[in-house]
């Protein structure tokens, strides 16, 4: 046990030490805020808008921008967030490839550690690691809209997003062991990093919602884990201010709303539960568990 928290300490500092590869984990996060700020927030706002005008009746205008602002903000965050949990996972066990490449690992097999512990260790600091990030992120940014005029989501709605992320990280975790498992050098997996940074994104229909999307690739999102995990975040940052957006409008308007902008995710006319999407991130994350332990076990095997 000793060893295996050595070795995940060890892999926390090295991280928090190494400023580039903060930075990195944090650049996708800046473009999706940026794209957010600068094109797409106010056509989000618009559509909202729009929608309390056309279906709303009289109502307060002032109070519905602001409404409206506050929900494309929530909606954003959910977004960063699991943006955030996939390339902080990626960087982090970034440090396994590093560590490979200048003949460190095969110190750490010599020493009298079973691999499962070291491989443990990385998989554990990357859980902790983007777990971290992306609450501390999660926080700013509440501190942000509060700080605007916005409320903090009730206190059932924040325990479920920070329960639904550290689920995202740690399935990412496993799925980005596994990918470094085939990957010895660092040039590549930053060529990786940069491309699945940019793929983020799209996949989990932030930079366009799914509503904008072909149909063909809106039903290639759908089965990529990325979509569902910002789906359960969707629902948990932007439950509340949905209703109260919504308010005295007919209940087809929030669903169709829900629908557009990848808050719930329909396959064929069923629209998936909380349940079905947190079953199937996870089937993601176990087949990539087995993947791990199967090819490790041949590598030790081919060792002998």
């Amino acid at each position: 046990m000793s060893a295996y928290l050595s070795l995940t300490k060890r892999n926390c500092l090295i991280f928090l030490r190494d400023k580039g590869a903060v930075i990195m984990s944090m650049l996708s996060m800046a473009i999706v805020l940026l794209l957010m700020g600068v094109f797409l927030g106010d056509m989000n706002v618009e559509e909202i808008t729009d929608l309390l005008k056309k279906y709303g009746g009289a109502r307060d205008e002032e109070a519905d921008l602001l409404n409206a602002k506050i929900l494309v903000h929530y909606w954003t965050l959910a977004g960063i967030t699991v943006v955030n949990a996939v390339m902080a996972s990626l960087t982090v066990m970034g440090q396994m490839i590093s560590d490979n490449s200048e003949n460190r690992l095969a110190g750490f097999y010599c020493a009298p550690v079973s691999k499962g512990i070291i491989a443990l260790s990385y998989i554990t600091a990357s859980v902790i690691i983007g777990t971290l990030m992306c609450l501390a992120v999660a926080a700013a940014y509440i501190a942000y809209i509060t700080a605007i005029g916005g409320s903090i989501p009730p206190v059932s709605d924040m325990i479920s997003a920070a329960l639904y992320t550290l689920m995202t990280v740690f399935i990412f975790s496993l799925i980005m062991y596994l990918a470094a498992m085939f990957v010895r050098s660092t040039g590549v997996w930053s060529g990786i990093g940069t491309v699945v940074g940019t793929l983020a994104g799209f996949a989990g229909a932030i930079y366009l919602p799914m509503g904008s999307l072909a149909d063909g690739a809106a039903a290639v999102l759908k089965f990529i884990p990325i979509l569902h995990g910002t789906s359960l975040l969707r629902r948990s940052f932007c439950g509340a201010i949905m209703e109260k957006t919504f308010e005295g409008l007919p209940e087809g308007v929030l669903e169709g709303y829900e629908d557009f902008m990848g808050i719930t995710v329909k396959i064929g006319d069923n629209t998936l539960s909380d349940m079905s999407q947190i079953l199937f991130i996870s089937l993601f994350g176990l087949a990539a568990l087995i993947a791990i332990l199967l090819i490790s076990r041949k590598r030790r095997a081919s060792d002998r």
